[in-house]
């Protein structure tokens, strides 16, 4: 499949992102039953039963946006451009090869790989701005997408992602991370942008921690009856203290034993050198 740009229905009824051929969400349903986060399978789980699962969207950009980040602190030199922009192709095409390989639809891959070019692309505008040389004249997104601009895009996808959020909730998450690491498309730009954007921050989140969903804090839960047997000793078997009790029983004889060995051959000691002096004396008399 080429590079294309892609469409966005309205119609709220389809269950697509684009007219693309479908393809089988089998492995990627299987896949997403795993989600970077912990949280409870249901309200009436186990304390120690919690579904461990990663965002593979977040997962599979991380080295592109770790990269980015890295560029921007550190580099703002424009003999460095086309270097750094062929690395930021490298590392988005790796982004679609491992997304592919997690088993996410590739309308997905290529609706978040979208969202990268744009957020990529506004950042590198910022960095190189000042000088001759604009990252603007062959950017990702015309790259990738043959298009200019996705400052506005952006946004009507986040709209339709919160249409079901539930559904889409690994692609929210990656769009928030965008618009934390400074991401503002179209709202740099419009008066009082900064404000709107903070508030669809704040939403953005709300939404994401509702459907990742928590237990309510309760003051009290009634608790079931243990069913573990009570023992005097957790961590110290019965046969092994039954054995130190014999043994230290064993000790305190032996001594007491001894002790009164000894003693009872000073006693006999004693009455035998009373009876040879007794015997001594009915001698002499």
């Amino acid at each position: 499949m080429g590079n294309k740009t892609i469409l966005i229905s309205n119609d709220n009824r389809s269950n697509t992102l684009t007219n693309f051929d479908k393809v089988d969400m089998t492995p990627y349903d299987n896949f997403r039953k795993q989600s970077s986060t912990f949280r409870r399978n249901n309200l009436k789980t186990k304390a120690n039963e919690y579904e461990i699962s990663f965002n593979p969207f977040i997962n599979a950009a991380s080295p592109l946006i770790k990269y980015v980040l890295e560029v921007c602190e550190n580099s703002n030199d424009e003999a460095q451009m086309d270097d750094i922009r062929q690395n930021c192709i490298s590392k988005i095409n790796l982004y679609g090869e491992t997304a592919l390989n997690y088993g996410i639809d590739n309308t997905e891959v290529l609706v978040t790989r979208y969202i990268l070019c744009t957020f990529v692309d506004e950042l590198m505008n910022m960095n190189f701005s000042s000088g001759n040389k604009s990252w603007s004249s062959n950017s990702l997104l015309n790259i990738f997408h043959r298009e200019t601009y996705g400052g506005e895009n952006f946004f009507h996808l986040l709209d339709k992602f919160l249409k079901t959020s539930a559904k889409y909730i690994h692609i929210l998450e990656l769009m928030y991370i965008c618009m934390a690491l400074g991401f503002e498309g179209k709202y740099r730009v419009i008066d009082r942008g900064e404000v709107e954007l903070n508030n669809i921050k704040d939403s953005l989140f709300r939404q994401i921690k509702i459907v990742k969903g928590r237990d309510p804090y309760t003051f009290y839960t009634s608790q079931e009856p243990s069913k573990d047997k009570y023992r005097l000793f957790n961590k110290i078997p019965y046969s092994l203290l039954f054995l130190g009790i014999f043994l230290f029983l064993a000790i305190i004889y032996s001594i007491l034993t001894l002790t009164l060995s000894s003693q009872n051959s000073d006693f006999m000691d004693v009455v035998n050198n009373k009876k040879v002096v007794v015997d001594n004396l009915k001698g002499i008399e």
